[in-house]
């Protein structure tokens, strides 16, 4: 609008196969009045019954019109632009009877189409010489080349003949993200650095006093749109070559990989840059007793505990660097960065840990802590192999043999909160792949496109009775128990499928909180055959309803959804709730977005969701899109997930 003069109001997509439920409201907001949906059913499927125009729900109540389509290729496959008696003879009449099953209420009809030479090709010139030749003949359907705005005109006049659906576009194609579960992850924590950095530099550089030659002022004026530009470029569904998965080792599979991986970590370098320069700053204009205090910062909203293990630069006698890291959020940091206490990794016996005990920091606020308050511990000297941990609140038994939790007992409640007919241990590890590695494209055993179908709408090519093979940790090679300042932290070593060495897991159990954090961390190697990789959460919560976050929204799953969208797995922007009214467990999930529910539904293409139990499935790797995606992704994965107990209905406050 500011660059072209242009008056936007109207939105289109094309290919993806959904829009988070919010999307309405922010495009109401922004003066958007339609929105048109082309979607390829590939891996994938569209709601209702295509081609169908509704008023779309958000979750304010408002209503923006939406367009269901038919895929962006629509026009070409019947013959427009190329062939008038195909079209007239054949499918037209097929269009006419779709039209009348469905019970189209408009006499006018959108239908997009391409260059025959793909996806992104340029303007088809034939195409308007096809329309003048049939309109001067006084054919029917009379057809119009026409813009969005013109579609939306049409429509307008009949609008009240419309139906209404409220919930959202839940999309399939989203799985392809955790083909690449560690960038994704480092993008999902690069957010968080840029969220919590930009309100903070607003108000240092928004100061009277403030000079901008300062480094905080530079580096925003430098670094901050280039951060969130990577950031959103990494989001975004384009992933890679067309070649991935046909040709892994191909030039242009690598090459395609490399510029797109770049977003992510240049959006990792920027929000570790900018959020470095704003606590520099911060710190700058606090006082401090002694040279070796230490700052720290909450970046959230409302008051929050900071506690962990403070990273050696920041604890040094030397004192405080300006550029030190050491506003970080402690404990979003503590369990994370196992290194910091396995004594195996990247540390040895007799090394001492300095501690932050918890301390509670204000909403946006911080905190001026003396060197002198920190707790030193030695981890290599303070372990045993107990297979039970408690607290005030939870007793947990571990399985020592095949690694997991098999008891999580409530004290408070004298609740079980492990469901132990799940078959699964709680906080346990699956590897999934197609059984049969000989067939010549594995992936058509769980999905099969008809790119030629003669049907006017494409049916869906699921195939929900793929043969699969899942395995869990064949051994436990370690099982260790720290008992730190902050509670007990158990580390377990793992023999597992899927994984180059050893799958390790720990589980923080705080001394003095109502939740436990699950953390996993193993290695991929170069495997091509369709594998996942999950971690299982089954949950003794009788009855369970399931909401998940998105983007601040929550949505009850199946009832704040539109009929006909996935509900096989679900992307999570933040958490994950399974409860019923007297009882239930919030799962917070930083860097792991994509789950399943109830048990594994991948390819099922549920019409209806039936929570089987309250398990949740931490889908954290897959390799199962058979284009653009990765076809493997060699390195370390890491998987976090913190789980909230508590008594009574869910409450989303």
């Amino acid at each position: 609008r500011d660059d072209f003069g242009f008056t936007i109001r109207h939105a289109m997509n094309c290919d993806v196969n959904g829009e988070n439920w919010p999307l309405v409201d922010l495009l109401l907001d922004l003066g958007i009045e339609g929105l048109t949906m082309a979607i390829n059913t590939h891996f994938g499927g569209a709601p209702m019954q295509r081609p169908n125009v509704f008023w779309w729900e958000g979750p304010s109540g408002r209503k923006i019109l939406a367009y269901n389509g038919w895929p962006y290729d629509t026009g070409w496959r019947f013959r427009i632009g190329r062939d008038a008696a195909t079209f007239e003879e054949t499918w037209w009449p097929r269009v006419e009877r779709r039209l009348t099953e469905i019970d189209y209420p408009l006499p006018v009809l959108m239908v997009q189409s391409f260059h025959p030479f793909g996806d992104n090709g340029s303007a088809y010139e034939p195409f308007s010489r096809f329309i003048d030749e049939w309109n001067e003949q006084c054919k029917s359907p009379r057809i119009v080349m026409a813009t969005p705005k013109d579609w939306w005109a049409a429509v307008k006049e009949h609008s009240h003949l419309l139906p209404t659906y409220r919930g959202d576009w839940t999309d399939y194609w989203n799985f392809g993200c955790i083909s690449s579960a560690r960038e994704q992850a480092l993008n999902r924590a690069s957010r968080t650095r840029l969220r919590a950095a930009d309100p903070l530099a607003g108000a240092l550089l928004g100061r009277s006093d403030s000079s901008p030659e300062s480094t905080l002022a530079r580096s925003y004026a430098r670094y901050r749109d280039q951060a969130w530009h990577s950031l959103h470029l990494w989001d975004e569904h384009t992933w890679g070559a067309d070649c991935s998965i046909r040709a892994p080792g191909a030039e242009d599979t690598a090459a395609q990989w490399h510029h797109k991986a770049s977003y992510a970590y240049t959006a990792r370098s920027l929000s570790l840059l900018l959020q470095r320069d704003t606590l520099a700053e911060l710190a700058q204009n606090i006082p401090r007793t002694r040279p070796d205090d230490l700052l720290v910062f909450n970046a959230l909203p409302w008051p929050s505990r900071a506690a962990g293990i403070v990273p050696p630069e920041v604890a040094s006698p030397r004192g405080l660097p300006e550029d030190a890291t050491a506003g970080r959020h402690y404990q979003d940091r503590m369990p994370y960065d196992h290194s910091r206490l396995d004594p195996n990794v990247e540390s040895s016996p007799g090394q001492k840990k300095l501690w932050l005990e918890p301390r509670e920091v204000p909403g946006f606020g911080y905190a001026v802590i003396p060197r002198a308050e920190l707790t030193e511990w030695e981890p290599g000297t303070d372990f045993s192999e107990d297979a039970v941990v408690e607290n005030d609140s939870f007793r947990l038994t571990f399985n020592l043999q095949r690694g997991g939790i098999s008891s999580w007992h409530d004290k408070r409640l004298n609740h079980e909160w492990v469901d132990q007919s799940a078959g699964y241990p709680f906080n346990g590890f699956v590897h999934e792949q197609v059984a049969d590695p000989s067939h010549i494209w594995p992936r058509n055993l769980m999905f099969a496109m008809e790119w030629l179908s003669d049907e006017v709408e494409r049916l869906r090519g699921w195939k929900p009775e793929w043969p699969v093979e899942r395995r869990g940790p064949e051994r436990v090679l370690q099982h260790r128990v720290y008992r730190t300042p902050l509670g007990h932290y158990v580390l377990q070593s793992l023999e597992a499928p899927g994984c180059v060495g050893p799958l390790k897991q720990s589980i923080f159990l705080p001394n003095a909180e109502d939740y436990i954090e699950c953390e996993s961390w193993w290695d991929m190697g170069l495997d091509v055959h369709p594998e996942a990789t999950y971690i299982l959460y089954p949950f003794n919560v009788h009855g369970a309803s399931a909401r998940l976050d998105l983007g601040g929204q929550p949505m009850a799953v199946g009832s704040d959804q539109l009929p006909g969208v996935c509900l096989d797995y679900f992307t999570v922007q933040g958490w994950v709730d399974l409860s019923n009214e007297e009882l239930g467990v919030t799962v917070a999930m930083p860097e792991n977005p994509m789950v399943q529910l109830g048990d594994f539904h991948f390819a099922h293409n549920q019409a209806e969701c039936t929570l089987e139990r309250a398990m949740l499935l931490g889908w954290v790797t897959n390799n199962y899109w058979e284009t653009n995606f990765r076809a493997h992704q060699p390195g370390r994965v890491h998987a976090r997930y913190r789980i909230q107990a508590y008594s009574g209905g869910f409450n989303e406050l």
